[in-house]
């Protein structure tokens, strides 16, 4: 038969699990970053060098008791881009750029790029904690 602790540990699983289901893993996020960036800046990037930055999974930041937001961070490579006519050409040479992805399931628009570094001392007032 099992124990008390396995019961309260099954019950748990069954409570938490589905909740963090539904939040996407990076493959599932790669498309959307993709077309987000697309939709946000004049030029394509051409490749993700890294997912997770950290190595620590995907920041759920918590606003508020009713504002959720997910994060994942990325490494993508940047070409440079020179006009050529009024056209731009891209260039082998570039740079590697930092990118973050909020994902926000609460708001009309859901997804956001903000470029840069992560900073994990986001804010005091929000709850911060990694998942997966």
């Amino acid at each position: 038969m099992c124990g008390k602790r396995t019961k309260s540990l099954l019950i748990f699983l069954f409570a938490v699990l589905p909740v963090y289901s539904n939040i996407p893993r990076y493959a599932e996020m790669d498309k959307i970053l993709v077309s987000t960036w697309n939709s946000t800046f004049p030029v394509p990037f051409t490749r993700i060098v890294k997912r997770d930055l950290s190595g620590k999974g995907v920041l759920e930041y918590r606003k508020s008791s009713k504002k959720t937001v997910y994060i994942y961070t990325y490494l993508v490579f940047l070409p440079k881009y020179e006009e050529e006519g009024e056209k731009p050409v891209r260039r082998e040479e570039g740079r590697e750029v930092k990118v973050k992805l909020y994902y926000d399931p609460s708001a009309k628009e859901k997804y956001e790029i903000i470029l840069g570094e992560f900073d994990e001392a986001y804010d005091a007032k929000g709850r911060l904690r990694w998942i997966r």
